[in-house]
C-alpha cells in the first residue's frame, strides 16, 4: 500500500470516529432542546388552564384525557411534576399517536388535584428525523470531501519525494555524481534530497575507487607473475651454471615474496574497511611510538638514517593495538624507505598530535595522491604501494585525520577529529 493512501486510510478511520461522535452528541443536544422546549410549551399550557380554572371551575370535572387534551381529578397530596413519551388515543386525529404528557399537582380552593396535560409530538419527531438525515448527510460529504481535498493537497505535497524516489530508481554507478534537483519548501524532503545526494556521491567515489583499485592490483599482480614466469621459462632454457641459476632464482623468489606481502596488504586493507577489528583499547601513542622505532631501528642505520623521537604529552586513543602499531610502523617506515644516506627522521608527540618529519627529496609529494593506493615514488625498495592507503584506512575508522606538508622536509601528521 502507498504511503499517501495508508496515510488516508488512517485520517478517514480518524475522521470517522470523530465525526461519528461529534453527529451523535450534536444529535442528542438537539433532542434534548426539542424536549425542553415541548416541557416548556406544556407548563406554559398548564398556567392557561388553571388561570380558567379559576372563571370556570367545571373545568374540574373534565376526566377525558384524549377529547379535551387534559384532565383534571382529585389527588391526596402534593407530589413531584413528571414528564413522559407515551402513546395515546387522540379522537380529533382517530389514531393512536406518540405524546408528551405531563402529570402536575395543585392546589386549588384548599384542595389537591391532579392535571394531565398532553401535546402531540409527531412534528417534533419528524423534526428530530430530518436532523438526524441531515446530519449522516452532512457526514459523509464531510468526509468525502476531507478525503478528495486531502488526497489532492498530499498529492502535491509528496511530488518531489516521488521525484527524488524515481532519480535513485534510474542511477547508475558510473553515470554521474549528483542527483538532478528537485524543489521544495518541505525541510524533510531537503534532507532526504541531501542525504540521498550524499549517498551518490558515497557510492560514486567508492565504485571509482574499487575501480581503480582493481585495475592497479591486477596491474600489480600481473607484472610480477610474468617477470617470475618468464625468468622461470629462461631459467628451465638455458644451460648456465649453477651461479647464474641460482641468481635467477632468487629473483623468482623475490618477486613472489613482493607477492606474498601484496596479497597480505591487501587482505589487511580489506579488514579494515569492513571494520573486522573490534578489539578496542586505550592505547599510547608515545609508548607505542618508542616501540615501533625500536624495531625499525636495523632498518634505519642499513638506510643510513638516523631517527630521533621527542615526546612533551601523550596522545592516547582508543582503537585496536594491532592497528595502532600498523599505523605507525608504515609512517615511519615510510620516512626511513623516502630519504636519502645521511637524512634522518625526527617523530614528535604530545597530548594533541602525533608529528613525523624526514628529510628527503627536494620537492614536495602530490598531497592529493600521497594516500591513494599502489601511489609510490620508486619501486627500487621492493614496497607494495598500500603503506599510507593503510595507514590512511586505518585513521579513519578510528576518527583520526592524517595530513601532508611540506616545509622543507616532508612532515606527515596524525590529529584527532
Amino acid at each position: 500500500m502507498r504511503l499517501l493512501n495508508r496515510s488516508l486510510l488512517h485520517l478517514s478511520m480518524v475522521l470517522l470516529l470523530v465525526l461519528a461522535a461529534w453527529a451523535v452528541a450534536f444529535f442528542f443536544v438537539v433532542r434534548h432542546a426539542v424536549v425542553d422546549s415541548i416541557d416548556e410549551g406544556l407548563e406554559d399550557q398548564e398556567e392557561i388552564i388553571r388561570y380558567r380554572l379559576q372563571q370556570d371551575s367545571t373545568l374540574l370535572h373534565v376526566h377525558d384525557l384524549g377529547l379535551h387534551g387534559f384532565a383534571i381529578e382529585p389527588a391526596a397530596a402534593k407530589t413531584r411534576t413528571v414528564y413522559r413519551d407515551t402513546l395515546l388515543y387522540v379522537p380529533s386525529e382517530g389514531k393512536v399517536e406518540p405524546v408528551r404528557l405531563m402529570t402536575k399537582v395543585f392546589k386549588h380552593k384548599g384542595e389537591f388535584y391532579r392535571m394531565q396535560v398532553y401535546t402531540s409530538t409527531v412534528e417534533e419527531d419528524d423534526l428530530v428525523e430530518d436532523i438526524l438525515i441531515a446530519l449522516i448527510g452532512l457526514y459523509f460529504t464531510l468526509l468525502l470531501t476531507i478525503i478528495i481535498v486531502n488526497n489532492v493537497v498530499l498529492s502535491r505535497v509528496w511530488r518531489p519525494f516521488h521525484a527524488i524516489l524515481a532519480q535513485l530508481k534510474t542511477f547508475r554507478l558510473g553515470s554521474g555524481r549528483a542527483l538532478a534537483d528537485v524543489p521544495t519548501a518541505i525541510s524533510e524532503f531537503k534532507e532526504l534530497k541531501t542525504a540521498a545526494n550524499a549517498l551518490v556521491h558515497h557510492a560514486t567515489d567508492t565504485y571509482e575507487n574499487q575501480r581503480a583499485f582493481t585495475e592497479n592490483a591486477a596491474h600489480e599482480l600481473q607484472t610480477p607473475l610474468a617477470i617470475a614466469i618468464n625468468k622461470l621459462e629462461l631459467l628451465a632454457e638455458q644451460q648456465g651454471s649453477e651461479e647464474e641459476r641460482m641468481a635467477v632464482l632468487g629473483e623468482v623468489l623475490a618477486l613472489l615474496e613482493r607477492l606474498t606481502r601484496l596479497n597480505k596488504s591487501l587482505l589487511l586493507l580489506a579488514r579494515i574497511e569492513n571494520r573486522q577489528f573490534p578489539d578496542a583499547q586505550r592505547i599510547s601513542f608515545a609508548a607505542l611510538m618508542r616501540e615501533v622505532m625500536e624495531e625499525l631501528a636495523d632498518l634505519a642505520a642499513h638506510r643510513e638514517v638516523s631517527m630521533k623521537l621527542e615526546v612533551t604529552g601523550d596522545l592516547e586513543r582508543s582503537m585496536d593495538p594491532v592497528l595502532g602499531r600498523i599505523l605507525l610502523a608504515n609512517l615511519v617506515k615510510n620516512a626511513i624507505v623516502h630519504n636519502v644516506p645521511g637524512g634522518s627522521v625526527r617523530a614528535t608527540v604530545d597530548a594533541h598530535s602525533l608529528t613525523i618529519r624526514n628529510t628527503g627529496a627536494d620537492r614536495p609529494v602530490d598531497a592529493t595522491r600521497i594516500f591513494g593506493r599502489f601511489q609510490k615514488e620508486t619501486t627500487a625498495d621492493g614496497g607494495t604501494g598500500l603503506g599510507l592507503a593503510i595507514a590512511k584506512a586505518i585513521a579513519d575508522l578510528n576518527g583520526l585525520r592524517i595530513v601532508y606538508r611540506f616545509d622543507g622536509e616532508h612532515v606527515l601528521e596524525v590529529r584527532g577529529l
